[in-house]
């Protein structure tokens, strides 16, 4: 830009000046403009010491935290000590540099130094540089030549360079203006589940408020809501099962706040719920795994998302007959659950049938039940799960049994890798990995556990 706020000039012919409103609307443009076609970094290079009014513009910028950060260089503070004497405006330095440009610099070089008739620089803001000096200068320009300004331009060029790539990477690391700021932490309430569900919205997860009105239920007391700056931030829940072991699940955290430190704020307190109420359980990505490793927390057994866009086409067939599942079920259901789960889930167990009975089946031999089958729906996927089975044959049929009930619609289904010819079934079906999880204790894992029987999961934040 050729021109800046050069008021402090005022009285000199030939000056042109912005007024400080001017400049600093005008690089609000310019960076508004860069802004819309998602530029991201602005060096700004202030050739002039006038431009008072160009640092509030910028720090106004900066500290809203737009997509676009601004650097600004004054390249004066890079020239090493290249200078005989003090000099403001126009002396030995500007004017050795002057020459390095072969700028047209004139032989009347008059030198002047209100310094020695006891001036400051500060006088500016009283006293334009005519009132200081006759000759517009306030140095010493018959000092300069174009060797100095050669060497000043070169130290210039290596240093503020170094300056400007600092300033990036720090900027790449982290680009917030302030601090990382307060973690509060409290137990989540009502009318923080449609905060939460916006969360699984973002993250692209399946639940549904429907879930998220579960997890307050079955753990008020141990479902966790992040406030950072005192607004709400992030999410987890702890699901205690009757103080064998606790499951942590739906660790969620507001992208726009990053490095805060709130997703660690939530585990931590997570895992500290879970001491003297059972080993601390979760279902982890592997990308999440080598953090939960360095907690303390160790591999047990692999999953995975299998998932299928539509049932339509699917021959579905079962050798063995389930019924579906009634509310007098529920109790045998229970306990059978329990032997094999590791821990009593009633209230899961309940919920799902209560508010998906579509996808609730058991095989029976006799008054004995044998397996049993839930699902609920989903934001992507209607999720077929918990399957739990004497064998591969029961397991097939209560799935089968409930893909009658999705015929038209997306299924995911968390199975145990372990389950081979079960992973192998549903690959013949058309279901694809979408992605693992690594099933994980911090410690031992509780005794009284058999994968044997468990086909699919309720899901990774319930275990």
């Amino acid at each position: 830009m050729p021109f800046g706020t050069s008021m402090e000039h005022k009285g000199f012919r030939g000056t042109v000046s912005l007024s400080p409103d001017v400049l600093m609307a005008l690089v609000r443009q310019v960076i508004t403009e860069l802004e819309t076609q998602s530029f991201t970094r602005l060096i700004l290079v202030n050739g002039h010491g006038g431009n008072f009014s160009l640092f509030p513009c910028i720090r106004e910028i900066n500290r809203a935290d737009r997509s676009i950060k601004i650097i600004v260089v004054n390249p004066w503070e890079y020239r090493g000590d290249q200078r005989e004497q003090p000099e403001v405006h126009a002396g030995e330095m500007e004017t050795s540099i002057m020459l390095a440009l072969n700028a047209k610099v004139g032989d009347d070089r008059r030198d002047s130094d209100p310094f020695a008739v006891g001036f400051v620089q500060s006088d500016l803001n009283t006293f334009g540089v005519g009132r200081l000096s006759k000759a517009g200068t306030w140095g010493f320009p018959s000092k300069a030549t174009k060797a100095k300004g050669q060497r000043i331009l070169k130290h210039v060029y290596k240093h503020m360079m170094i300056f400007i790539k600092d300033r990036l990477q720090r900027l790449d690391k982290d680009d917030r203006y302030g601090g990382p700021g307060p973690v509060a932490l409290r137990h989540m309430q009502p009318e923080d589940l449609a905060f939460g569900l916006s969360l699984s919205r973002v993250a692209n997860w399946n639940q549904v408020m429907e879930d998220w009105e579960l997890y307050l239920d079955i753990c008020r007391d141990s479902s966790y809501l992040a406030m950072h700056n005192g607004n709400k931030a992030g999410t987890v829940t702890c699901t205690h099962y009757q103080n064998k072991f606790s499951w942590i699940g739906m660790v969620l955290v507001d992208p726009s706040i990053r490095r805060a430190g709130v997703g660690t704020a939530l585990l931590n307190k997570a895992i500290e719920d879970c001491e003297g109420k059972g080993v601390a359980a979760l279902d982890a990505t592997p990308e999440g795994r080598k953090l939960y490793l360095n907690l303390g927390f160790s591999d047990y057994c692999h999953l995975s998302r299998m998932v299928v866009d539509s049932c339509a086409d699917m021959l579905i067939k079962s050798s063995v007959a389930c019924e579906p599942m009634k509310a007098t079920h529920l109790k045998k259901v229970i306990a059978y659950d329990e032997k094999i789960f590791g821990a009593q889930r009633g209230e899961v167990i309940k919920h799902l049938y209560e508010h998906n009975k579509r996808y609730a089946y058991v095989f029976k031999q006799g008054a004995k039940i044998c397996g049993y089958c839930l699902g609920r729906g989903g934001h992507n996927y209607e999720q077929i799960g918990p399957i739990v089975a004497d064998d591969l044959e029961i397991a097939q049929s209560l799935l089968m049994s409930s893909l009658r009930m999705s015929r038209k619609k997306s299924v995911l289904i968390d199975c145990v890798n372990d389950q081979d010819d079960f992973y192998q079934l549903l690959e013949s079906l058309g279901f694809t990995l979408q992605r693992p999880f690594i099933r994980m204790f911090k410690g031992k894992a509780p005794k009284g556990i058999s994968m044997q029987e468990q086909y699919a999961i309720s899901g990774p934040e319930l275990g």
